[in-house]
């Protein structure tokens, strides 16, 4: 049975979420790929590649708890919001989805009711029983769309009103990793594409910060699991502070 979600229990009790809205790749069986073959069903339209193993392994390097979407978002954009038309995409990244074609409003509300609304209401319980503490979403992105140059970009740092956080982390980041391009609201804008933080982080009024990651850097479990230890030291000290205040 497909899942919506996977929880990542917390080791110890700390102020501290972090979620994948897009970690995994799963089709269920039932469709059929959506009539997908080949690459497509293992790149960056499929999912965030990498995202998962970078989530798993900052909870586990910090003890805190998380939570990674159990389908692609092919199936359904957990990242979206309802009314948008990119919630079940018919095409991504110049790519036809053949099982996204014309879908009827029954199947439109089983994806929704199936996976998309599970998924945001297990992130609501989980904060609402963290109280308060920082929320992280982590994403990656493909380093050149289809037909459009390469992107210049390691990391990206996306807020529309936490810029403290941001600002916080890009420092502390640069000590471990001087080397890496970052850069603020890019390769996309907080104030584009950024449901869920605005549902359940922005809206409880909780510090926060939205990592996006080149793909080549977390394109392999080990370099996956390096960046992602390197994102929990860089995240530390801001941890350390938020824990004085409380």
């Amino acid at each position: 049975m497909s899942k919506a979600y996977y929880t990542i229990p917390a080791r110890q009790r700390l102020p501290l979420f972090i979620f994948g809205d897009h970690a995994s790749r799963h089709i269920p069986a039932e469709y059929d790929n959506l009539g997908l073959s080949g690459a497509d069903l293992t790149r960056h339209i499929a999912w965030d590649i990498g995202t998962e193993t970078v989530v798993r392994e900052m909870c586990k390097a910090l003890g805190c708890g998380g939570q990674v979407a159990g389908v692609s978002r092919l199936v359904i954009d957990l990242n979206r919001v309802l009314t948008m038309a990119t919630l079940i995409p018919e095409t991504s990244d110049a790519t036809l989805i053949p099982g996204n074609q014309n879908i009827d409003d029954d199947e439109w509300q089983k994806r929704v009711d199936k996976y998309y609304t599970p998924y945001h209401e297990s992130i609501g319980r989980s904060l609402d029983a963290m109280g308060f503490g920082m929320g992280i979403s982590i994403h990656s992105f493909t380093p050149q769309l289809n037909g459009q140059s390469p992107r210049q970009l390691d990391i990206g740092l996306l807020f529309k009103v936490d810029t403290l956080s941001a600002e916080r982390f890009k420092t502390e980041l640069a000590k471990i990793r001087p080397e890496w391009r970052v850069a603020n609201n890019e390769p996309y804008s907080a104030f584009d594409l950024n449901h869920t933080v605005d549902e359940h982080i922005s809206s409880r009024e909780l510090p926060h910060l939205s990592i996006e990651i080149n793909q080549a850097l977390i394109d392999t479990d080990d370099k996956a699991i390096s960046v992602a230890r390197d994102l929990a030291k860089a995240l530390r000290p801001l941890m350390n502070k938020l824990q004085k205040v409380l």
